[in-house]
């Protein structure tokens, strides 16, 4: 047993009094995670990663006990020995839970039934989330929109690739994607969407098949709402679907089959025309600023500090990221009029 392991028991014994039999950590992720087995039964210890603080962590416990008394299958968090649901382990927010049983389905290997399924869920979620008594963060903030500026987009990209050394062995995969992404940064006009118009509610806030478990063809559980908020539920739906279907592994969208998907949502959640009509370029958006997995591994290569393996994966992730930008800047607009076709 390696010293973190003996040290992540160590510290749930003392915590939670419940007493590890074997402990192993799951790869899959940005946070800490760990399955623990004991005498008494199976669990799920989550370290988070640093930007969700104890309120946040709140949100999601209280969402979750939401849920749970209206008839979902959810995460359920162990009260410690200090009779609180959430505790601190080096500087950040961790919970213990129990074990849900059942199959996890990595991305893009989600069958058709699993995705129809699961889009039925997010739906029925949607709805019963809006009668939660607690009040959530705004995730796209009026602020979020108005102090972007391509240009200012454009030289965060350059000036985190100054920062490599050109002899890296991904500097030219990154240069390559940079130039990519900054070439549409430029021609990428947010201000001829209205993206005032969506329909932003009470969500999950990170809804796709790494936080499932699945029952063969039927979602037994949804797991991890630590970003839920108030967001666009058209962006919550495009992404949930472009992180699990098949095809999308190769960063691209069979419209036939998403528009499938949205049409089993709208049946159970209607949204407006605008909701449709606006969801691809939302979501390319989103992607085009983002500079997750880039940013990291650039500034620990700089630092000289060890890439593990959860950065190489968060890496692989960018590059897709970026080539579904590529993906629906080719073909949002064809996307945005056969989606705006199955108005409810």
């Amino acid at each position: 047993m390696s010293a973190n392991i003996c040290a992540v028991s160590d510290f749930i014994g003392k915590t939670w009094g419940v007493f590890p039999t074997e402990i192993r950590e799951i790869q899959a992720g940005s946070a800490q995670c760990y399955t623990v087995e004991t005498n008494a039964g199976k669990y799920f210890f989550k370290v988070y990663q640093e930007k969700f603080d104890r309120h946040t962590i709140q949100n999601e416990v209280a969402v979750c006990n939401f849920l749970s008394d209206k008839g979902f299958a959810v995460s359920r968090f162990l009260e410690s020995v200090n009779h609180t649901c959430m505790e601190t382990v080096r500087d950040r927010v961790c919970t213990l839970q129990k074990y849900i049983d059942g199959i996890s389905v990595p991305k893009f290997q989600v069958s058709q039934p699993q995705l129809l399924d699961s889009v039925k869920v997010l739906a029925k979620l949607n709805v019963a989330l809006e009668e939660l008594p607690v009040q959530l963060p705004v995730r796209f903030p009026e602020e979020w929109f108005s102090a972007w500026s391509a240009d200012a987009a454009i030289a965060k990209h350059r000036e985190l690739l100054g920062k490599l050394d050109a002899d890296d062995a991904y500097h030219a995969r990154i240069a390559e994607d940079f130039a990519a992404k900054c070439r549409m940064l430029e021609a990428f006009d947010p201000d001829r969407y209205d993206f005032s118009a969506m329909t932003v509610a009470n969500t999950h806030g990170d809804y796709n098949t790494l936080q499932l478990i699945f029952a063969e063809n039927r979602v037994n559980a949804v797991i991890d709402f630590a970003a839920c908020g108030k967001l666009p539920l058209c962006w919550e739906i495009i992404r949930s679907y472009t992180l699990s279907a098949a095809e999308c592994k190769d960063a691209m969208i069979e419209p036939e089959s998403f528009y499938a998907y949205v049409r089993e949502y709208i049946q159970i959640r209607p949204l407006s025309k605008s909701d449709l009509a606006l969801m691809p370029y939302f979501y390319l958006f989103t992607l085009l600023r983002s500079m997750f997995g880039y940013k990291a591994y650039v500034e620990k290569r700089c630092k000289k500090i060890a890439v593990s393996e959860k950065d190489m994966n968060a890496l692989q992730f960018a590059f897709w990221r970026t080539a579904m930008c590529k993906w629906l800047f080719a073909h949002a607009e064809e996307l945005s009029f056969g989606l705006t076709g199955l108005e409810a």
